[in-house]
């Protein structure tokens, strides 16, 4: 197979709170269940997001022949 790993676009959701702490919550589509590529540093709209993985659910996505969707939480800041 082709190792194919992207994150939907459609999906990207970015909230500060008032300290500049950052919440980013995205899906990342993948063509296996294998493990992911490192989500811990993103750049989205001209900002690079660093910070922490809190939360990673997998779902298959049915019907696709094996493709999972993960949903990611990410907490950390935006420089």
């Amino acid at each position: 197979m082709a190792n194919i790993e992207f994150i939907d676009c459609s999906t990207i959701s970015i909230q500060y709170d008032s300290t500049g702490k950052a919440s980013v919550s995205f899906t990342v589509v993948k063509d296996d269940d294998s493990t992911l590529r490192d989500y811990s540093s993103l750049f989205f709209g001209g900002v690079n997001f660093t910070g922490v993985i809190m939360n990673a659910v997998q779902r298959p996505i049915l019907g696709s022949g094996g493709w999972v969707e993960w949903q990611m939480q990410l907490q950390g800041v935006g420089n």
